[in-house]
């Protein structure tokens, strides 16, 4: 999943709903099409409480139709607080894709440094398909889908992956036909480009979260001149294929997954204290496929589907680990599901009263006109026999998720190899040990890039800046983002674990330290000021928002994700949002 939801599926693909994105293939570099968007439309602001203005903005469907269909764009501002030393408009998305990024900014908003929301006004739209935006809603429920056996295994089971996914694809295509093949990311980054317009902004100011990284690698293809300083973090390499970036996901959660056993070895958690927590897991897990898990506190009871995807849900941040182990600790002693249930249905948003938002049927559509894959169902079965080799745990689930993908009729049109010819630096960051878009894309996006400047956060987790509580990359990126001076390609912060030995990451700005701008008590970038690699510390340390991280990283999780999400994303936070 990009949000990276980068792509969901069915039943477990529910799951891989946002874990397993099947992005693009490769492509001609640098060939997005831009077709003109030359009529600014108007947006009509109107107040929407807590400071925050809400608009629409009305777009064609197809640009290369300006007359034809239109929709209309949900839009969301919170004002520069200091207008006279304003800079411009800052968008910002969460990823997903499927996330809503109106949702994602009333708390993102809140959480920033002093310096950014004093200077920027922060907008965010809803992408075509997305929350607002004419959304594409084509189901009543999604707890058949995830409910599907993520890791079939006879005949029978991968028959009942093929019916699911090909009801739920023919429930969106007899509903949206006409505008599904138009919702892939190079509409969302045209789309962008009538914001700027409507805006009135000469150049663009950009923070993407993993999908969001694709939308703004798209746009900076499409328009290098009209870009200010763009921020990608969690970054999304469209240069792989399918099974390529289907493969190096898995991993990447494989990776997490075993980090957070060998976290729970070392600290002798509840699942070590009596044996090895693996083999603990892997017999929950061999447990459920045979018989779902009673639950008493939730609506049904765990099933293979909901316990991997209540694991994957906890793996995008390092900061819900305790409550992974708590939510298995409960499944293996007590035999309730209860609380696994609730964390997949705190990654699928479950709202109040039942019902979910559209963040699969979203994220499907997106990633199934921004790629194209197999379309006979077969392959996937060959593939989850060959992809449980590389990831044993969620292997084989990535594969019975792309059967989804087969059954899709959108016609595709696949995103490029960006490198944004002209383009001032754009910085890219990229974690050590990210989840959901593994450290390798991210050095991937920097070279493809021309004025790509890759900026390396050594932890866990799913995207950092504002999120991760890592003084050292929030005070580079608000340096860039207030004063234009990009980081130099290669600067580290944070003490977590060292890139993955199979990704080539470019040497340091010195031996054993990176150069970066430090901070003043009150975040304020001190120019020129050197750093070692600093150790991630409470979140927005000296910028007073560290409940407005805590409620965004649990906003993130929820879209995550992709995935998004985010990334930082605490679900452990969720009570924090809700209580707000």
């Amino acid at each position: 999943m990009r949000f990276h939801l980068r792509r969901p599926a069915v039943g477990l693909g529910a799951i891989v709903l946002a874990v397993f994105a099947l992005i693009g293939s490769p492509s001609v570099a640098g060939a997005h099409p831009a077709p003109a968007v030359t009529a600014a439309g108007s947006i009509s602001w109107s107040d929407c409480g807590n400071g925050f203005q809400c608009g629409k903005l009305t777009v064609p469907i197809d640009y290369q139709n300006p007359d034809g269909a239109k929709i209309d764009l949900a839009l969301q501002r919170l004002p520069a607080r200091n207008p006279s030393s304003r800079i411009g408009s800052l968008l910002v998305n969460p990823g997903g894709p499927g996330g809503s990024a109106i949702d994602f900014l009333r708390s993102w908003g809140q959480a920033v440094s002093r310096n950014i929301r004093d200077r920027f006004d922060l907008v965010a739209f809803d992408p075509r398909g997305v929350g607002q935006s004419a959304p594409i809603v084509c189901h009543d429920t999604l707890q058949a889908l995830v409910a599907v056996d993520p890791t079939p295994d006879t005949p029978q089971e991968w028959q009942q992956a093929d019916d699911a996914a090909k009801k739920f694809d023919g429930d969106c295509q007899k509903k949206y036909a006409s505008f599904l093949p138009f919702v892939g990311t190079k509409n969302v980054a045209r789309d962008m480009e009538s914001v700027r317009l409507a805006l009135g902004e000469d150049k663009l100011t950009y923070v993407g979260y993993s999908y969001g990284t694709e939308i703004g690698q798209v746009y900076a293809d499409m328009y290098p001149d009209r870009v200010r300083a763009f921020v990608l973090d969690g970054a999304i390499d469209v240069s792989l294929g399918f099974q390529e970036s289907s493969r190096l996901q898995m991993v990447g959660f494989e990776r997490a997954f075993q980090s957070y056993l060998a976290d729970c070895r070392q600290k002798q958690c509840g699942l070590a204290k009596n044996g090895d927590p693996e083999q603990a897991v892997d017999a929950l897990l061999a447990k459920v496929d045979q018989k779902p898990l009673p639950a008493a506190g939730a609506d049904r009871p765990a099933g293979p589907g909901e316990t991997l995807l209540g694991i994957i849900a906890a793996l995008y941040s390092k900061f819900t680990w305790t409550q992974l182990t708590n939510a298995l600790l409960q499944a293996i002693n007590n035999g309730d599901g209860t609380q696994l249930v609730n964390l997949a249905d705190e990654y699928l948003e479950r709202r109040p009263d039942g019902s979910y938002p559209n963040l699969i049927e979203a994220n499907l559509a997106v990633n199934y006109v921004d790629q194209v894959c197999p379309k006979d169902p077969k392959v996937y079965e060959q593939l989850a026999v060959e992809w449980a080799k590389s990831s044993p745990h969620f292997g084989a689930s990535a594969a019975s998720s792309g059967v989804t993908c087969a059954f899709w009729q959108a016609k595709p049109d696949p995103v490029t190899v960006p490198k944004a010819h002209g383009a001032p630096p754009i910085v890219v960051i990229s974690t050590t040990n990210d989840p959901a878009t593994p450290y390798e894309e991210g050095v991937a996006l920097s070279k493809q890039l021309e004025s790509g400047r890759l900026l390396i956060h050594r932890g866990e987790g799913h995207a950092v800046y504002v999120l991760g509580g890592d003084q050292c990359i929030d005070t580079a990126v608000n340096n860039y983002l207030l004063n234009l001076a990009a980081p130099e390609s290669g600067t580290t912060c944070g003490n977590g674990p060292p890139p993955p030995e199979s990704a080539a990451s470019p040497s340091p700005t010195s031996a054993g330290a990176s150069r970066t701008p430090d901070a003043s008590p009150t975040g304020t970038p001190v120019p020129g000021a050197t750093a070692t690699q600093h150790a991630p510390g409470p979140p927005n340390t000296g910028n007073g928002h560290a409940n407005g991280t805590a409620r965004v990283a649990a906003v993130m999780l929820a879209f995550v994700v992709v995935a998004a999400a985010l990334a930082g994303v605490a679900v452990g936070l969720q009570r924090t949002r809700n209580q707000d």
